[in-house]
């Protein structure tokens, strides 16, 4: 499945040349940016809004933000992770390059994703304390329909940038869940109990911090139900970093 997502891959690229521009709109390129002005903006306003100091939410205009300030999520049920941040909402330019990097096999476009991950947990006091970085896992099944697990891509190439060491096969997802889109929380979070396992002897996580990547954060089940599992193997502190919050 991978080699003919490789093949399709080159053959569009031999058929259809990229033209130097921004690859996530389009737009015309600064010097030395991954990606143009405008789109830089646009992470940038979106970043300077009010968020969960945990989770990463937005917490809406109206809302009053200080450091300390939670979503109802997180201050109803503080989460086991310690800390998560994207790069951006999961809705325009963004949404759509992480569709055809997850959906349509555009692989190529996991260099530039994951550098504006690099650039965030540089950005991030709190990510430097990571040690080593796990993709969170795809079903086998999942895995085979699709031809590769798209986090596992990204977490690939913010390893080499970050020169942090990728725990590949540490975790596996063994139980096939149904689609989480559009479910409530209550039953996506029924939907992962006892999904993942951890691979790898508990001692190659005991006491390290870890950064748990993903593409999207919605409700934070996913990484939740995988932080319980490697905190209950004696794991340290467990960071967060995706793409996109798709939180309300």
């Amino acid at each position: 499945m991978m080699l003919v997502y490789s093949l399709l891959e080159a053959l569009v690229k031999l058929l259809f040349p990229t033209h130097p521009g921004c690859q996530l709109c389009g737009g015309v390129m600064g010097d030395s940016e991954a990606i143009c002005p405008s789109c830089r903006g646009w992470l940038a306003d979106w970043a300077k809004r009010p968020h969960c100091r945990v989770c990463g939410r937005p917490l809406g205009s109206g809302h009053r933000h200080r450091p300390s300030s939670l979503c109802p999520a997180c201050h109803r049920q503080p989460p086991p992770f310690d800390l998560a941040r994207a790069v951006g909402p999961y809705e325009g330019v963004l949404r759509q390059a992480i569709h055809l990097f997850k959906f349509k096999g555009r692989k190529s476009l996991a260099p530039l994703l994951a550098c504006l991950m690099v650039e965030l947990i540089q950005q991030q006091l709190p990510l430097k304390q990571c040690e080593a970085i796990l993709p969170v896992p795809l079903s086998r099944q999942r895995q085979w329909e699709r031809g590769y697990n798209q986090a596992e891509l990204l977490a690939e190439e913010v390893a080499r940038g970050l020169k942090l060491p990728l725990l590949r096969e540490t975790l596996i997802k063994y139980k096939e869940t149904p689609p989480q889109t559009g479910l409530p929380r209550e039953e996506r979070k029924q939907n992962l109990k006892d999904a993942f396992l951890l691979k790898a002897p508990a001692a190659a996580i005991f006491r390290r911090n870890l950064l748990l990547l993903d593409d999207v954060f919605t409700t934070g089940s996913t990484v939740s139900a995988i932080a319980e599992t490697l905190k209950a193997a004696g794991a340290g502190k467990i960071f967060v970093i995706t793409l996109a919050n798709a939180g309300k």
